[in-house]
């Protein structure tokens, strides 16, 4: 008698488990649905090798320029001393 009203509660609580369970389920599904998806990268579209290479021409002019009116604005300003 005992074993089987251990039993019947065995499958009670199997049967709200597997409610419980179906709950979770559904709300996770829910949350997924009101997520907002995340941003693909920034939005520029894929450049070409020669383009990609173009750029990092100008860049290294571009830094090169800047490099070399530093330097002479430091000597300019040393000499002004």
């Amino acid at each position: 008698m005992e074993n089987r009203i251990i039993e019947l509660a065995l499958q009670a609580l199997e049967a709200k488990k597997a409610a419980v369970e179906k709950e979770i389920d559904e709300l996770k599904a829910e949350l997924a649905k009101a997520r907002p998806k995340p941003a693909k990268g920034r939005g520029m579209p894929p450049r070409s090798l020669a383009a990609r290479k173009a750029q990092s021409e100008r860049m290294k002019a571009y830094w090169a320029k800047r490099r070399a009116g530093k330097a002479t604005g430091k000597k300019a300003a040393r000499s002004a001393k």
